[in-house]
Parts: C-alpha cells; sequence; structure tokens
C-alpha cells in the first residue's frame, strides 16, 4: 500500500507559472507526458489547472484520479472519482479505480464489496489489494489467479503478483512475473521497481542497481526508484553517492517519511549519530509505527550516552520481536552500560547460546556473566576470541553470497569478519577481501591484502591472479603485477580467466 505523499512542494509556484498561457488541451497532454514518467505531481498541477477551465471533463477526470491514485492519494482519487461518477464517459476500469482509491483509505471490505462480481483484470487487481491489506494471503492469491485467467499477460497485475510473490517468500515466481510484465511492458514503472526489488531482497546488489538505473531512465522523477536506489548504493557501501542521490530527492519530496528513514539509516552509516538523532527525534508517532526506525533512533541515542532513552525504545521491540538480535544486543549493551549486569546477562544469554552467536554478541555477555560472576563467562569469551564453527559456516556462506552477487560491501565486512577471528591467516579469506576491496575501489588495502594473501600461499594461481590484477590496476607495481600473472598462468595453464588477465596486462 502506498501512503499519502505530496511530491514536490517546493515545485509548485514554479509549475504553476510554467502552465499560464496554456490552453486545457495542451496542459492535459502535459499531464500525460508527466504522468508516463512519474512525474506525478506536475501532472496533478496540470490537470486541476485545466478542470478549472474545463470542468467535468471526463479525460482530465480519468487522469487526474489514476494520478492520484499513483500518489497514494485515497481521498484525492475519491473525490475526484464521484465527480467522474456522474460523467456519462466513464472509463472501463472505473470500479476497479474506485475499489484501489478505497483500499489507500484503508476500507478494504469495501473496496471488496466494489468489485464483487466483476470480472476483468483491473477488478481481479484491485480485489487482490484489498485482500493483501486483510492480509488474506489465499484470498489474494485466488484473486490474482483469477485475474491472469482471463489475460496471462496483463502487465498492471504480473507486476502485483510479483510483488505479492515477492512479499510471501516466492521470489522465483516474483521473477517469472516480473520478466513477464517487462516482455509486455518494458517501461512500465511497478514492473520495472518490483524486478529490481526481487534482485535486491536476493543480495543480487549490481543487477539491482542496474534495474534501478533502467527504472530511472524511464522514470526520472520516481520517488520509489530513487529510494530502491539509494538503499542499494547504500547496501554496496557508496554512501557519497548514495548521499548525493538522496538530497536531492528530498528537496523533490521533503515530507516523505521513507525518506527520512534512509536519511537516518545513511547517517548510521556515517557514524553520524548526532544527525540520526536530530533526523528523528521529533517524529515520535512516525517511530511508534516503525520498529526498523526505532533501532536506528535507540542506537544513536544509545553511541551518544543516552543509555535510558534508548533502553526506553528497546525494550518494547524485544518484548514484541523477541527473535530481533541486534535489538537484543543493543538492549544488553545499554543495560550493561546503565549498570544493570543482571538484566543484560538475561538479554544477552540467549543470543550468546546460539551456535551461531557473533564475537560481539559474546563478549557482551561475557561481560554482563563476569559482573554477576556466572561460570558462563569464560565460555563466552573463550568463543568470543575463537568463534564455534557453525558461526565460522554461517558468515562464510554469507561472505561467499555476498561475493557471488556483487554486494561487495557485505562481503568486504564478512571476510574481514572472519580474518579478525582465524587462528592462523587464511590465504582465500584474505585474497577473497582483498578482491571485495577492490571493487569498491578500496585499491590499496585491497593491494595489501592481496599481497598478505601471497605470502600466506604463493603458490596458489587465484591469489596470485587476484594480487597481480590489483597491482597493475592500481598502478603500485605493474612489473611485479605481470610476475604474478605469469607465475599464475604456469600454475593454472587452462584457467582462461588467468590467460585472460596476462594478456591484457602485456
Amino acid at each position: 500500500m502506498k501512503k499519502q505523499i505530496h511530491y514536490f512542494a517546493p515545485l509548485l509556484v514554479l509549475a504553476s507559472l510554467s502552465a499560464c498561457g496554456l490552453e486545457p488541451q495542451e496542459r492535459y497532454e502535459r499531464a500525460q507526458e508527466s504522468f508516463a514518467q512519474s512525474n506525478f505531481e506536475a501532472a496533478r498541477l496540470d490537470l486541476v489547472s485545466a478542470l478549472k477551465e474545463q470542468a467535468g471533463d471526463s479525460r482530465l477526470l480519468t487522469l487526474l484520479a489514476r494520478t492520484q491514485i499513483a500518489m497514494g492519494d485515497g481521498e484525492g482519487a475519491l473525490l475526484t472519482l464521484d465527480t467522474l461518477g456522474k460523467s456519462s464517459s466513464k472509463p472501463d476500469d472505473f470500479l476497479a479505480l474506485l475499489a484501489e482509491a478505497e483500499v489507500l483509505r484503508g476500507q478494504f471490505d469495501q473496496a471488496l464489496e466494489i468489485v464483487a462480481g466483476e470480472q476483468s483484470t483491473s477488478a481481479y487487481r484491485a480485489a487482490a489489494l484489498a485482500h493483501i491489506g486483510l492480509k488474506n494471503v489465499e484470498s489474494a492469491r485466488e484473486a490474482i489467479d483469477s485475474g491472469l485467467a482471463i489475460n496471462a499477460e496483463d502487465a498492471a497485475l504480473l507486476a502485483t503478483s510479483a510483488r505479492f510473490e515477492l512479499a510471501t517468500g516466492n521470489s522465483d515466481l516474483a521473477r517469472q512475473r516480473a520478466d513477464l510484465a517487462l516482455k509486455v511492458a518494458p517501461r512500465m514503472h511497478d514492473a520495472l521497481l518490483v524486478a529490481a526489488q526481487i534482485s535486491a531482497s536476493t543480495n543480487r546488489l549490481s543487477a539491482a542497481l542496474a534495474a534501478y538505473d533502467q527504472g530511472l531512465k524511464a522514470h526520472p522523477a520516481s520517488i520509489e526508484i530513487r529510494m530502491g536506489k539509494i538503499a542499494t548504493l547504500g547496501d554496496l557501501d557508496r554512501i557519497e553517492e548514495a548521499s548525493g542521490l538522496l538530497d536531492e530527492t528530498v528537496k523533490m519530496a521533503p515530507e516523505n517519511d521513507k525518506l527520512l528513514f534512509l536519511q537516518a539509516r545513511l547517517a548510521i552509516e556515517n557514524s553520524d549519530w548526532n544527525k540520526a538523532r536530530s533526523l528523528l527525534q521529533d517524529k515520535e508517532s512516525l517511530l511508534r509505527n516503525n520498529p526498523n526506525m526505532q533501532i536506528i533512533y535507540a542506537q544513536a541515542l544509545l553511541e551518544l550516552g543516552q543509555v535510558e532513552q534508548a533502553r526506553t525504545w528497546l525494550l518494547p521491540i524485544v518484548r514484541r520481536y523477541p527473535g530481533q538480535r541486534f535489538a537484543r544486543q543493543l538492549l544488553g549493551d545499554s543495560q550493561l552500560r546503565s549498570g544493570d549486569a543482571r538484566d543484560a546477562f538475561a538479554t544477552l544469554r540467549i543470543l550468546a547460546q546460539r551456535p551461531d552467536a557473533s564475537p560481539q554478541e559474546l563478549g557482551l555477555a561475557a561481560k554482563a556473566a563476569q559482573l554477576i560472576g556466572d561460570p558462563l563467562a569464560k565460555d563466552f569469551s573463550d568463543r568470543a576470541k575463537l568463534p564455534a564453527p557453525e558461526w565460522f559456516g554461517g558468515e562464510m556462506a554469507k561472505a561467499d553470497a555476498a561475493l557471488r552477487n556483487g554486494n561487495w560491501a557485505l562481503a568486504s565486512k564478512s571476510y574481514q569478519r572472519i580474518a579478525d577471528r582465524l587462528a592462523r591467516p587464511n590465504a582465500m579469506v584474505l585474497n577473497n577481501l582483498a578482491y571485495a576491496k577492490g571493487k569498491q575501489g578500496k585499491q590499496q588495502e585491497a593491494v595489501k591484502l592481496a599481497l598478505r594473501a601471497v605470502a600466506v600461499d604463493p603458490e596458489n594461481a587465484s591469489v596470485l591472479d587476484t594480487a597481480g590484477v590489483l597491482l597493475i590496476e592500481s598502478g603500485t607495481d605493474r612489473q611485479r603485477g605481470k610476475a604474478f600473472l605469469m607465475k599464475a598462468a604456469n600454475l593454472a595453464p587452462e584457467n582462461r580467466a588467468i590467460a585472460r588477465h596476462l594478456a591484457q596486462a602485456q
């Protein structure tokens, strides 16, 4: 569901001035172009202006209702559709539009009543959205399937289905539906958006970024696509790019709560605790409905030494979501900082006794146990220094998957955590960490890691290949890089990638 959002407020005056002197038909045509590019506020302004001169025009009213729905303005759409309902020229999907407006207003049962008995893809799509709002998963799926039985290539319904399947954990079917929607309608906003979201949800971040870029080419004013790209850039640790795009997008939609969340999240990534707190401290009503935002706010408060305030936010989250590990870790940390070691131990013990407990969780639990004299202190402390095989296995799987999917930031963090806790240096861990750092543009750091990997295993062709490429690409030592590549090629003569790298270095 989309929340009501008023986009591009700073541009209203400018857009109004630029509309002066245009005929209603010109405004309508320009609104069509704006709508096609997802510049909904510009479209709305032109349509409202045109309706002042041609009140009751069904074309203008229909496009205005579609625009308001796209903006998440259910109340405005309902008023527009009420006027349109008195016209003799209503669109074929009038009832579906009316139902979708009710969905945006949270009136899900009313939406289902409106389309009851209607047998069209648009009606079944509206019914599916209403069932999703009511959390009737099977009814939503039945409505989608009924619509697709009428037209298996309805792009809007396919995009809705893709989003639904993604939300219910069926990413493979979601991908199939999104791909088909894009095949039918390559420029369709919702299809482009959900295709990118599917890639992001499966940690295929490079593919997600490419998909968001494709979406922005077709819909440069789309706030949702911009937000997706910002989040993905953040996940890729491309913070400067993410911040630049975020600043630009906030100017376009200054009242958008989701953008506020992204601003706070980037501030946390930059360890700018003051900024994260200042962004959220006056948004209590918003925070109450967003657990993820509460966690970010509590983390900022904790890092700024406002321990009791952090505990106040964290305790209800942990009670409501006992499996939320990071919130539980923060709560235990806050209890320790406030001198409440016994409660801290009760909070953290659950995490520390997991076979895949992280070193951070174990370290905090060990400290709490030591303060209250619990004998588990030594066990937790020992495991923090040398984590269990389950932790290493899980972290290695996460790191390897991130590397395959081009999620360089996550790969770097995971391999670094592993490298920091190995009893002896591991050549392939260092090699993969070097490769990920290189992809992040951190060339000098990558070279140092690659050379450490070579020192550990100088006869490993893959390690020599990584070091050779990095030495050449960074401009550190081209001759040494070529020597490494030649040795790698001799060790693995059938490896095409190494042969290609050597040929490029000649």
